[in-house]
């Protein structure tokens, strides 16, 4: 199975591994600081994109970028430990309560709208995550 469009793809096992790798670096026990999180994970993400980026992969990227920042939130959900922390946090942003209780630790959680508001994808280019959504995909840099 290849996933892409067009003539160029990427192959299933790579993505694989690549999902492998992404994981290693993202555990939710890992107790680490989001911001250190990010730091190592950066360079994985600047060479994949950079390997791939000459097939036109866009959309793939796209569903990437959204996995990670899933996986990335309910790293910060279960650091925050405690509802109360989230809602504080949302209010901070400006929403009004009564807020929905959820569970820090599921990893349901991280898709809850609750955690989109408080932690934004602009919120992710703040932390200095690198954004595969941005990379330009589908073409090769001349020589000239």
């Amino acid at each position: 199975m290849e996933i892409g469009s067009n003539s160029t793809k990427i192959q299933a096992k790579k993505l694989t591994a690549f999902k492998a790798k992404v994981k290693a670096l993202t555990k939710r026990n890992g107790g680490k600081p989001l911001s250190m999180v990010i730091k190592k994970l950066n360079p994985l993400l600047r060479g994949f994109s950079q390997y791939f980026r000459i097939a036109n992969i866009k959309k793939e990227f796209q569903k990437l970028s959204g996995w990670l920042r899933r996986r990335l939130r309910s790293i910060q959900l279960r650091l925050w430990k405690k509802a109360t922390k989230l809602h504080r946090k949302l209010k901070q942003r400006g929403y009004k309560p009564p807020f929905k209780f959820i569970q820090m630790r599921r990893w349901s959680s991280s898709r809850s709208p609750l955690a989109s508001w408080a932690m934004p994808n602009k919120w992710f280019d703040e932390l200095g995550l690198f954004n595969l959504e941005k990379v330009q995909t589908g073409y090769v840099f001349s020589t000239k």
